[in-house]
């Protein structure tokens, strides 16, 4: 890739524009504006712009991901070659919304947050669809137990290489701390356990779940200890937990 490419930014969709502007600037991307007039400059490598305009565009490398982050994501991987990449280190930072990250050879090709600690696994497998040759290792930050064994049980039954990392002093104050983290996660080696993780949250955690499901139904209810577990372990969402409560369906056999 030739140092001075750039991602091309060409849309007339205001919205657009803007909401990927704001990714760029987060992620300290150079980027040029486009004008559908003006011929692409040849330091543009890649083309963003909206799925109903890219049919007006003359260029072979062109992103129309409706998801500003996923476009993004996808233009740097464009750029970055994604046939060169050899070594593919993934940081994810647990949490109920992981942040995640994916380093090809010691650049930077993929920032987002995952839904949940399960989505991670969709996530990658997506990521590695362009990637099949890549040797791949996953490190996980080893901070809030339940949602990291969470994530770490559905990778190992993906057969992911997967690494436990020390994520001490990976949080950095910024606009996108979880995504950060996730990359500071994926550049620090960690130890590689050689077994599925008990997940068993802590009467804390099922404390914290069912405040929460008080301040979701407005006060109206609380989630009951089994069903508060069931939604710290994945078995349920809580807003399935906060129906079953209402329905008297409290959790007990």
């Amino acid at each position: 890739m030739h140092r001075m490419q750039r991602i091309g930014l060409l849309t007339e969709d205001p919205k657009r524009y803007f909401e990927l502007i704001e990714v760029l600037r987060q992620r300290d991307i150079k980027f040029v504006s486009l004008d559908f007039f003006d011929p692409i400059p040849a330091n543009v490598g890649v083309v963003i712009t909206a799925d109903s305009e890219k049919g007006k565009i003359d260029f072979d490398k062109i992103v129309a991901d409706e998801d500003p982050e996923d476009a993004v994501s996808r233009a740097s991987r464009i750029l970055s070659g994604d046939l060169s990449i050899k070594d593919l280190k993934i940081g994810v930072d647990p949490g109920t919304r992981p942040g995640f990250a994916a380093i090809g050879d010691g650049v930077v090709i993929a920032r987002s947050i995952a839904e949940s600690p399960e989505a991670v696994r969709d996530m990658l497998d997506e990521l590695l669809v362009d990637y099949p040759s890549a040797n791949v290792i996953v490190r996980i930050g080893h901070g809030d137990r339940t949602n990291r064994n969470r994530i770490f049980n559905t990778l190992w039954d993906g057969g992911h290489c997967l690494e436990i990392v020390d994520e001490r002093n990976t949080t950095k104050r910024s606009h996108t701390p979880d995504e950060d983290a996730a990359v500071e996660i994926a550049m620090t080696p960690g130890y590689r356990p050689l077994k599925r993780q008990e997940v068993e949250p802590c009467a804390g955690e099922i404390r914290n779940i069912q405040r929460i499901s008080r301040l979701e139904s407005d006060g109206s209810l609380t989630v009951s200890k089994e069903l508060a577990k069931k939604v710290a372990t994945g078995e349920l969402t809580l807003d399935y937990a906060i129906e079953l409560q209402k329905n008297g369906r409290n959790g007990h056999r």
